[in-house]
């Protein structure tokens, strides 16, 4: 059996380097996703309450979605531009609804990506140094083992580190999915109501 052990020792402590890198390359990802979601939390509280406050006017037509300001990342604006341009039609009405639900599908999906895989290479990275770490205790090499149980402990740390902000990410992208999904609903409703005033006018 020494040479299967052998060969699971070589195997794991040769996915020490990639998960590393990879890790590292969570955290970078992970930082620009949080410097992106600030943004796009900056947006939306200036432009959220303005929506909702136009949304509360019994007397709010379709045609005034054009006039709301959005800035031009927000999928509600490409949203609101295609009802406007095709919300008469019911079955444009669904597929618009259901490519704004993909939308923010994607855009929740990194975060929770990074919410389950960061913890996962952080444990990775705890367990493959404590076989190095444990065999140069044996050998009385305390260098050794101080240098593998400093890259566990980073390690640990990191991918937490990258699991909480993946985390947090995720709750607020999908926050906002909900909030944009409901507004959304509610202009389609508009062309409805549109349509049936000019029925009954007829």
């Amino acid at each position: 059996m020494s040479w299967l052990s052998q060969a699971l020792y070589w195997i794991t402590t040769g996915l020490l380097i990639p998960t590393v890198c990879v890790l590292l390359v969570c955290v970078v990802r992970a930082l620009l996703l949080l410097g992106t979601t600030i943004a796009a939390a900056l947006d939306r509280r200036r432009y959220g309450p303005d929506i909702d406050a136009a949304f509360a006017n019994p007397h709010f037509t379709p045609t005034e979605l054009a006039g709301l300001s959005l800035p031009a990342q927000s999928p509600l604006r490409h949203t609101f531009s295609e009802l406007i341009e095709l919300g008469s039609v019911p079955s444009q009405v669904q597929r618009i609804l259901a490519q704004l639900e993909i939308t923010h599908s994607q855009r929740i999906a990194e975060a929770r990506l990074l919410a389950r895989v960061g913890p996962m290479l952080g444990l990775m990275g705890t367990l493959i140094p404590l076989g190095p770490a444990l065999l140069g205790l044996a050998e009385g090499d305390l260098q050794s083992l101080a240098e593998n149980m400093l890259v566990a402990f980073a390690t640990t740390v990191i991918g937490l580190l990258v699991g909480g902000l993946g985390f947090a990410i995720q709750q607020a992208r999908q926050r906002w999915a909900a909030e944009d999904t409901a507004r959304a609903e509610f202009a389609a409703s508009l062309f409805d109501r549109g349509d049936g005033r000019d029925q009954q006018a007829s």
